[in-house]
């Protein structure tokens, strides 16, 4: 049977706990280690929780996307200069996903022929032929 999320954190942190300490610790001592190891832990629930990583150049990378709500009890100290270019940086990241979105859509329209406007055309999917056929002659 596999062990749960919690087993394998708790084995994890006695694994790398130095042998001694661990065992001078008292059996009270232990159960509060473990109850607030899985407390920081597992007790933290995200609405978005995407966590991958793959092999690239011989080297293992990995992505972890996390979203919801802050629960901490101690909230990190920010500045004003910080939350502003946080909001920035999260406006530029959507305007351009959105962009993106928007120009992939537009350029499957044009390259299915469907003409949405009669005579109105923004003139990026000319632009686009007219630099692929520049680069196939």
């Amino acid at each position: 049977m596999s062990k749960s999320t919690a087993e394998l954190v708790i084995e994890r942190f006695y694994a790398s706990l130095d042998q001694e300490v661990e065992t001078s610790l008292t059996p009270e001592q232990k159960r509060g280690i473990e109850q607030a190891l899985i407390h920081t832990n597992l007790a933290t629930r995200h609405r978005l929780d995407f966590r991958h990583s793959f092999p690239f150049l011989h080297r293992r990378y990995f992505v972890v996307f996390l979203f919801g709500r802050d629960l901490r009890k101690v909230s990190r100290e920010s500045t004003l200069v910080g939350r502003i270019f946080t909001t920035l940086i999260i406006t530029f990241a959507v305007l351009f996903c959105l962009l993106s979105v928007m120009l992939a859509l537009y350029m499957l329209k044009s390259a299915l022929g469907i003409d949405v406007f009669t005579n109105f055309h923004v003139g990026i999917w000319t632009w686009f032929m007219d630099l692929h056929d520049k680069m196939t002659r």
